[in-house]
This record gives C-alpha cells, structure tokens and sequence, in this order.
C-alpha cells in the first residue's frame, strides 16, 4: 500500500483531512492495483481508468499530521472491469495509534495505451473461497443495472 504524511493545507474549515483528498488517494491506490492486474499477461499494454465509486465510507475523521496508509485489494474481475476495495487506516505518529478511517469500493476499465477508445479483456484472478467469486458477481451485476437505471 501506499503511505502519506496528512499537512496543513489537506485540512478543511474543522481542522480534519478534506475528503477530496482521501479520495484522490483511493483512487489512485485504486488505479494502480488494477493497472497492474491487467498488464500481468503478455497482452497489449494498458492504463486501468476508474469506471464508477460504487460506495465510500467515512468512518471517522483523519487529522494533520497523521500518517494515511492506503491498502487495495482485487476481489472480483470480470470481462472488462476490475471491483478494488479499498481501505485507508490513520496512524497517530505520536502514540503509534492505528483506525480505520475509510472503506472504499471502485471499478476500473482496462484502455489500452495504443488506442485509449478500446476497452481491454480484464486477466482472471484466483479466488481464495468460491463464496468470493459468487459475491462479487452480485454486486457486479447490481452495479451494472444501477447504471442502466440511471442512464
């Protein structure tokens, strides 16, 4: 995962870490775990775009001068997306002191680089329980009609 010292200016009117910034780290941390995933066969080579936010918790405030460590996590792929969960922990320098402070669900797209209108098969991943995989097809196939919805 990622890790980053919170300062002055990523603080909002309270004093806390502004949410856009939380998110641009979940983001990214998103990003680059899929970039990863679908670049690991020998295919043509790609970028992992964010496709949808599927939901964002905000469990508890994070403060300047903590230190942010961003964890992502594949739990399901399918032809053409990749779902990230995503978790942030704030660790109090001063006392060692770790929380969670946010979970994060996000799917991304596979463009390849060569032509960035072209959306790339996705690499299977191995799922550690068969539960896994019948879950993350639900919440697949939830967001996919939530998107119909809303066109």
């Amino acid at each position: 995962g990622a890790m980053r010292i919170m300062r002055p200016d990523d603080a909002n009117v309270a004093g806390n870490v502004h949410g856009g910034t939380i998110l641009k780290m979940i983001e990214e941390a998103g990003a680059i775990i899929s970039t990863r995933h679908c670049n690991s066969q020998n295919g043509e080579r790609c970028v992992a775009a964010l496709a949808r936010v599927e939901r964002t918790d905000f469990l508890s405030p994070m403060c300047i001068g903590e230190v942010a460590h961003v964890s992502a996590e594949i739990t399901y792929t399918s032809k053409h997306s990749v779902e990230v969960q995503v978790h942030v922990m704030s660790e109090n320098i001063l006392t060692g002191t770790k929380k969670l402070t946010n979970k994060a669900t996000l799917w991304y797209v596979p463009l390849s680089l060569k032509n960035v209108d072209k959306v790339l098969e996705v690499p299977p991943i191995v799922y550690l329980r068969q539960e896994q995989e019948e879950e993350g097809r639900k919440r697949y196939e939830a967001q996919k009609l939530e998107r119909m919805e809303t066109k």
